[in-house]
């Protein structure tokens, strides 16, 4: 999915391995309203990729780039690289982020300083427990690369497919923090392309 006008570049990475999960219908909210506002965005469904575990070889200490071949280093690295927004969203498994995020995270080492002053946002979704660990997890990923977090992030109570659809207060605070995701970015970018 890519959408809108803005020079500004979101993406979005989705970690839920489910197809259509409540995890992703909160994302697509949190997209929608960016790109209502004129940003370019993307997202990136981590189970429709190929994304290997970090082998913690320390290669990239060396080389400056991740040596496993697979779709993180050639297509997922670049469009983080050239993001402005990074939200990152992911079910609750066992009280922290799904295995498909966590990878995902790990995997950014080799890029570790070259995230550094873009947004972050974070999206949980889960039963009800583990959610704060979970977005815990994410924003600390995100200080290890030097993010800009602004605001908690979106937490969705739900379990079985759709039932996100009754969480009125996720969907509230999606739009919400979409907003202030946009008005941050807008502040630390604008810059550039002025």
């Amino acid at each position: 999915m890519v959408r809108g006008s803005n020079s500004l570049r979101v993406v979005g990475v989705l970690g839920s391995p489910r197809t259509r999960s409540n995890t992703e219908i909160l994302l697509d909210r949190v997209l929608d309203k960016l790109g209502d506002e004129g940003f370019s965005c993307v997202k990136v469904r981590l189970r429709e990729y190929v994304v290997k575990p970090c082998y913690s070889c320390r290669k990239c200490l060396e080389s400056g780039c991740c040596c496993i071949d697979d779709d993180m280093t050639g297509k997922i690295i670049p469009l983080l690289l050239e993001a402005h927004v990074i939200v990152v969203a992911s079910p609750v498994n066992f009280d922290n982020v799904s295995t498909l995020t966590k990878i995902f995270m790990d995997r950014t080492w080799c890029i570790r300083g070259r995230l550094k002053n873009k947004v972050l946002g974070s999206i949980v979704v889960g039963r009800g427990y583990g959610l704060d660990s979970a977005l815990t997890c994410i924003h600390n990923w995100g200080l290890k690369h030097r993010m800009i977090i602004g605001d908690r992030g979106v937490m969705g109570i739900a379990f079985d497919y759709g039932e996100i659809l009754s969480d009125t207060r996720a969907f509230t605070d999606a739009e919400k923090h979409a907003s202030r995701l946009a008005e941050l970015a807008l502040l630390v970018w604008s810059r550039s392309f002025a």
